[in-house]
């Protein structure tokens, strides 16, 4: 440095101003928000002029979410929507593996009294649905085949020990 001529660092005092002069545009530049913010508006308005495949995915699928909760609105409003208390018979109904609800259980009224009378009531509807369910109807099958070999294996046990204990009161 000391070998330096005045020229030689004129010139790069110059070209360190010029960088410290470049470094503060730059920072004023990024931090320059509305600017940077505009630029990308822009960016992404060429881009979906380029290809509007994702503005017409997310319109199409705003349509659908607009769409669904009017549908569900309309649901909602009408007596079929409301599958606590369905019609006898329905498309819904005809569909049941076990027939039409509320055929000759307790209707509505019954179960919906308060007291010792709307539990009875509610709890022989519920049996009744139980009863005509076809999947409970295989279930109940099953535990009772399983009880009974059970109970089998549960005598044969007790045999066994019996004449095991027998067998040693003969040879003692």
């Amino acid at each position: 440095m000391a070998k330096d001529s005045l020229p030689e660092l004129e010139l790069a005092n110059v070209r360190t101003r010029e960088g410290i002069t470049d470094t503060v545009t730059e920072i004023r530049r990024r931090a320059d928000i509305p600017a940077r913010t505009r630029l990308a508006i822009a960016k992404t308005k060429q881009r979906w002029h380029r290809d509007p495949t994702p503005l017409v995915a997310m319109g199409v699928t705003a349509a659908a979410g607009v769409t669904a909760i009017v549908v569900g609105i309309a649901i909602r409003n009408n007596p079929a929507g409301h599958l606590a208390e369905p019609p006898t018979s329905s498309a819904f109904t005809a569909l049941l593996p076990f027939g039409a609800r509320g055929g000759d259980g307790p209707g509505a009224a019954e179960q919906s009294q308060p007291g010792r009378k709307g539990r009875k009531a509610r709890a022989k509807a519920a049996e009744e649905s139980l009863e005509r369910d076809p999947q409970h109807r295989a279930r109940v099958k099953q535990r009772a085949g399983i009880a009974a070999v059970q109970r089998r294996a549960t005598k044969n046990r007790k045999q066994a020990a019996k004449r095991s204990k027998q067998a040693l009161k003969a040879r003692g």
